[in-house]
């Protein structure tokens, strides 16, 4: 009868991971999710540890950007004007809020891994020697369409931040690409409004307070993005044996 009680001892087990997994895929779905796609990585020889990550700040075009004008984005824009909070949409705004707020991220996540890893704003200087150097641009900046995204949800009026991002190591002034990719960020399809309160006056509160659409937001998509930068810099740092490959969580 052992052989019984281990087939349902793995039976349980399966069943426990394809729910985490399906968990883990309800949550991508409503919160949103971020796609890595790897244009390039090194394969020569080990080279020598960084002494530290050195992330510049992403450059972005005012032309790449996409403003929200949906009527809920303007209702939003001058409740904030009423209260004396900044309000300002520009395109110069809402680039440097991205920058600043994926930089962050980016710094946040490597510093786990026990790597020094600092912001440098200035475009001119010159990195130093035996430094991760972290470049890239953004691509495309589209704030969406909060009314879409708040009242009929399931993507529709979706933000998006897409990205091209270069990993160099610099030794003897040469750097040395390890790896380079591409990464879209897109917020969720959590259903609207409309599906979840019905049409009436409770759903046109939820459109002009934005409800529930803080993880649906360019900035909320760059810290996305910025995580899933962080683990691929994390994966070539262990392939080159600087750290140690990361526990799996066994709770």
């Amino acid at each position: 009868m052992r052989w019984k009680s281990t087939t349902a001892v793995i039976g349980i087990v399966g069943m426990a991971a394809a729910v985490a997994h399906a968990q883990n895929a309800a949550t991508k779905l409503l919160a949103g999710d971020t796609k890595v796609e790897v244009v390039a990585s090194y394969q020569g020889d080990p080279l020598p540890k960084p002494d530290k990550i050195l992330i510049c700040d992403f450059a972005v075009s005012p032309d790449v950007i996409t403003t929200d004008q949906s009527a809920a984005a303007q209702i939003r824009r001058r409740r904030l004007q009423r209260r004396g909070s900044d309000a300002d949409s520009s395109p110069g705004v809402v680039a440097r809020q991205v920058q600043a707020g994926f930089s962050r991220t980016l710094a946040s996540e490597l510093q786990k891994t026990a790597m020094p890893a600092e912001i440098s704003s200035a475009e001119d200087a010159v990195p130093p020697m035996h430094a991760l150097i972290v470049r890239g641009e953004f691509v495309a900046i589209n704030e969406g369409n909060k009314t879409k995204r708040v009242m009929i949800g399931f993507g529709r009026g979706a933000s998006d931040v897409q990205a091209h991002i270069m990993v160099s190591l610099l030794t003897q002034g040469v750097p040395v690409i390890l790896s380079e990719f591409n990464l879209k960020s897109v917020s969720g399809k959590k259903p609207g409004a409309v599906t979840t309160m019905g049409v009436g006056s409770v759903a046109v509160g939820a459109a002009a307070g934005g409800a529930g659409d803080k993880k649906a937001t360019v900035e909320a998509d760059a810290s996305r993005m910025a995580k899933a930068v962080a683990k691929q810099i994390e994966e070539v740092m262990v392939s080159q044996k600087w750290i140690p490959a990361p526990q799996p969580d066994n709770k």
